[in-house]
């Protein structure tokens, strides 16, 4: 299939939609940069654009994004910069304070397009401002780190917590493979933790298929599988930078983000690793203390996800057990992360009954698990590739003590009103139980 003919169009689907791609280009090559001005214009709907905003942070300005301004100068009549401060942990952070920050910066300049050069943070706060003020954004990628780039969806953290946001995406994507392929290599280790985590995002995903009809797309989940020979036929060549496998890798995080647009959420690409990544950082948060990469969390997240699954498959005839009725309001301390927190758990509670209910019937107990166990790999698979590409593959490599991941593990079913692998694990009696023995054979 010829992906790139699905940019700026929108199609009927087997699946019974109609997606859209609000995507317009997406250029991997050198000479990316010079190619901006041009493609402003074709992208945008803007027939002679007079003034723009470069967004970046310390690092990525330097990188790349005076490069961009200077072109930029030599094209349009007004082009303006805005740094992104850091945060305390020494690097931004796409939280609800600094996304009105940015805003009102950008209000003093409308009418304007954006241009954000960076990774995760950059590209999720230019794509909130721009959502907010329905102005158009590029992205100007300065990593593989992430799947994020052509995603409507925002990782952020409002009053604390982590959240996920609906925004628009950019209108155009480019990347210099110079500047992707001289990354800190921690973070393309960290754009190959995000990516291998399909396998079980994607059977979390029909687990909710199967239990709430929530709509799933073949077509959809077709395409992020026929995306693994870019990145997965030799790990190897992820650690060493090798340029095809850097382009590789950068492509399918871009396919990738692509697929939660056309689905409108981030269900075949998120499911219980992301909840292990995203509780350890509102542990960190909470304690004030650092954390690891978004992507290398996610790795191992999805190690302990394939360890559930690998443990469930075993499970002939279910046994049901008593679900929390509640959050462990000791463990979170700060009353406005508890209070959060405890909403998402209540709002999961009337669907924790639905799976129960059903996982009771033996014939759906059976099509679940041939289902599923056709679509997840081994932790041991899992944890190969993660050894081999250079990511990290247990707790001590992104400098986690053992009891953050273990409170991570037993925790993240909190956080979130969709379900996935670790409420089926929690109703049929693997977790918390098997939560050590996971962690001592596969994390440590």
């Amino acid at each position: 299939m010829d992906l790139y003919r699905l940019l700026g169009t929108s199609f009927n689907c087997e699946c019974g939609q109609r997606h859209h791609v609000p995507v317009r280009r997406f250029l991997y090559e050198r000479g990316a940069i010079s190619k901006l001005p041009g493609i402003l214009s074709e992208c945008t709907d803007i027939p002679a654009i007079q003034r723009a905003i470069v967004v970046a942070d310390n690092r990525t300005w330097q990188v790349c994004g005076q490069e961009v301004q200077k072109i930029l100068k030599a094209n349009i009549s007004k082009v303006e910069q805005i740094i992104v401060p850091d945060g305390h942990n020494g690097s931004p952070v796409c939280d609800d304070a600094t996304c009105e920050w940015l805003t009102s910066q950008i209000c003093d300049w409308l009418p304007v397009v954006l241009i954000a050069v960076g990774s995760g943070t950059i590209n999720d706060l230019c794509k909130w401002s721009a959502f907010k003020l329905n102005i158009p954004y590029v992205v100007l990628a300065t990593a593989a780190s992430m799947n994020g780039y052509a995603a409507a969806n925002i990782a952020a953290k409002i009053e604390g917590i982590k959240v996920v946001l609906r925004g628009h995406p950019p209108v155009a994507v480019l990347a210099e493979p110079r500047v992707i392929e001289n990354a800190p290599r921690e973070m393309t280790a960290a754009g190959f933790g995000d990516t291998i985590a399909k396998y079980q995002s994607t059977a979390d995903w029909q687990l909710n298929n199967l239990l709430f009809a929530e709509h799933y797309c073949p077509f959809c989940a077709r395409m992020i599988n026929d995306l693994e020979p870019l990145y997965l036929g030799r790990p190897e060549n992820i650690r060493d930078a090798r340029p095809d496998a850097v382009k590789g890798l950068f492509e399918a995080l871009f396919w990738t983000g692509v697929v939660m647009t056309l689905i409108g959420s981030s269900a075949p690409a998120s499911g219980a690793e992301h909840l292990f990544s995203h509780t350890l950082d509102m542990i960190a948060d909470m304690r004030h203390e650092e954390h690891a990469l978004h992507g290398e969390q996610v790795g191992l997240g999805t190690i302990f996800s394939a360890a559930l699954y690998e443990k469930l498959f075993r499970i002939e005839k279910p046994t049901l057990g008593e679900l929390p009725d509640s959050i462990d309001e000791d463990f979170w301390t700060d009353p406005a992360i508890a209070k959060a927190v405890a909403e998402q758990y209540a709002a999961k509670r009337p669907q924790l009954q639905i799976m129960r209910d059903k996982v009771a019937q033996p014939a759906i107990w059976e099509r679940i698990e041939a289902t599923l166990t056709a679509t997840v790999k081994s932790p041991a698979q899992i944890k190969d590739w993660l050894t081999r590409a250079g990511p990290a593959s247990s707790i001590g490599e992104i400098r986690c003590s053992r009891e953050r991941a273990r409170e991570a593990a037993v925790h993240m079913h909190e956080i979130r009103s969709r379900c996935t692998v670790v409420d089926l694990a929690w109703l049929l009696g693997v977790l918390p139980g098997a939560t050590d023995e996971i962690m001592d054979r596969w994390l440590t």
